[in-house]
């Protein structure tokens, strides 16, 4: 122990011994400084279409105007992965990126000192594609065709997608869709018609004919190539920025009426089993479905759909497992039964909204029923969970002027209305029970309308309708209008700078946010 305790000494004062030689003569002197502004926090660019341009402000302490002394360096990094995009004080690069996420970096360096100074930001990179309306119509010759309203820093009207696609032409359009969901293996851009659907690329917007349902269906049963072209998909985008009401799950109900079902994750990804459009009593008889899937739209747990050998709702809720759907129970004094073999009526309309009445927090559905005499009834309800809830139903009265005839329907999801065109014109039915109201409207110029669709993927909370319209000079127009907010009236207000023509005869749009 007092070996050690001789040591300790020892050891401190050699310390303080070569303390007391360093007296300290250090001259200390100024470097120059430079403090980086004017870069944002994040930024966003097109693949191929736009040039980041980024001019930002150096203040330095020392270096009299020399803006010579210094190095620059623009630096994108994607993982791992580090990139040069440019040499010199101000960025201006035509953007070649792959559609990713990436952090910029913007370093300074003073070659006299060595010193470097850094600002960085987010930078996402998509293509002419990555967000807007996706348009699905017909040409001047009458195929199909897709077109996009890109909507960035300024709205693209890009044309002939499905065209130079490399798909054969296609006749019937029925819809143009991006998937959403969060993993590459999740996600597809399907181009929907009853001549064939099929998903393209979605950075080059290319395909080929064998990018259909056969890529992704591993079934036991015969199912006939000719019909299982997809032409309605759950769940749709319900975000501005791309998120959909499920990740997990996915429904296709194909143009012969088979439903395909997956739960993507035990999947391994956007794969489906055999089609479940069945009863469990009857295994082995596929039902056709009508071309409608009904779910909460902030949230899908179950789909719903309609028999149209039986006349009935049926209900799915077996994401993952499930091989067959649920015949739902009736209750006497229930607003309207789910079987309708009961009361004759069969199936007009059907479509998802965001309405929440009577507690509906995701978003109520409605369907159009007509019975043997032609009188046309509104059925509201939730389709969520293993038992959905009947919310209401209303009889049309004869006030709606030619409802029969319609060719289209839009629902709101803010008012007790819904909105119906009969060739070129155009009506709106408040069914508010003691209140019902019909107005006519003349939008469009006396054109044909094509479409009616109420938006309830960007903001449906603004009650926005879009219409489609077309004539032959100027083609295809889309216009958004805003519903108003009086409840004494319906007025329709066409939104500043939401108007396009010069498309093509628009069927349906739906929106895309993401890669």
């Amino acid at each position: 122990m007092k070996i050690y305790q001789y040591t300790i000494l020892l050891m401190a004062a050699l310390f303080l011994g070569s303390c007391a030689k360093d007296l300290g003569n250090y001259e200390y002197k100024d470097i120059n400084d430079v403090k980086i502004t004017g870069l944002l926090g994040a930024y966003t660019a097109r693949r191929g279409v736009d040039t980041l341009r980024i001019k930002p402000t150096l203040a330095a302490t020392m270096d009299q105007g020399d803006t010579s002394r210094y190095q620059y360096l623009w630096i994108v990094r994607q993982g791992n992965v580090l990139d040069t995009i440019g040499y010199h004080k101000d960025l201006a690069y035509p953007v070649t990126l792959e559609p990713l996420a990436y952090k910029l970096f913007y370093r300074v360096r003073d070659k006299q000192t060595g010193v470097e100074w850094q600002s960085n930001a987010d930078l996402i990179i998509g293509t002419p594609y990555s967000r807007g309306w996706l348009i699905m119509g017909e040409d001047e010759q009458g195929y199909a065709e897709a077109e996009m309203l890109s909507i960035q820093n300024d709205t693209l009207h890009l044309k002939h997608i499905l065209s130079e696609s490399g798909l054969p032409k296609l006749q019937d359009p029925v819809s143009f869709q991006h998937t959403g969901g969060g993993l590459d293996a999740y996600i597809k851009l399907w181009t929907m018609t009853k001549s064939g659907s099929y998903f393209l690329d979605r950075v080059t917007m290319k395909a080929t004919p064998a990018n259909d349902m056969s890529r992704v269906l591993y079934v036991s049963e015969t199912v006939d190539p000719q019909t299982y072209h997809p032409i309605v998909i759950a769940p749709q985008m319900r975000t501005a920025a791309g998120a959909t009401s499920t990740g997990n799950y996915r429904v296709m109900l194909t143009k012969a009426g088979d439903i395909f079902a997956a739960f993507l994750a035990i999947n391994g990804g956007d794969f489906y089993n055999n089609p479940i459009n069945r009863v469990a009593t009857a295994q082995e008889v596929r039902i056709p479905a009508a071309p409608y899937l009904l779910y909460a739209t902030g949230s899908m747990t179950t789909a719903m759909w309609y028999d149209t050998v039986n006349d009935r709702f049926l209900n799915y809720s077996g994401f993952g497992f499930g091989t067959s759907s649920t015949v739902l129970p009736d209750v006497a004094g229930a607003a309207f039964p789910w079987n309708q073999g009961t009361t004759g009526r069969k199936l007009v309309y059907a479509e998802n909204t965001r309405n929440t009445d009577g507690g509906s927090t995701n978003g109520n559905s409605f369907a159009i029923m007509k019975d043997p005499a032609n009188v046309h009834h509104i059925y509201k309800f939730y389709a969520n969970g293993a038992a959905p809830a009947k919310r209401a139903a209303y009889v049309v009265s004869p006030l709606a002027r030619d409802f029969d005839k319609a060719n289209f329907y839009a629902f709101s999801s803010n008012r007790t209305v819904v909105f119906y065109s009969v060739g070129n014109k155009l009506y709106c039915y408040d069914y508010n029970p003691g209140n019902e109201r019909f107005y006519e409207y003349n939008l469009t110029g006396g054109d044909q309308i094509t479409m009616l669709k109420f938006d309830t993927q960007v903001d449906h909370a603004a009650n926005s309708l879009y219409i489609a319209s077309y004539n032959t000079n100027t083609k295809g127009t889309l216009g958004r209008f805003v519903v108003g907010n009086n409840p004494n009236v319906v007025d329709l207000t066409l939104a500043p700078k939401s108007s396009w023509s010069g498309l093509v005869k628009v069927k349906d749009i739906n929106w895309r946010a993401v890669n």
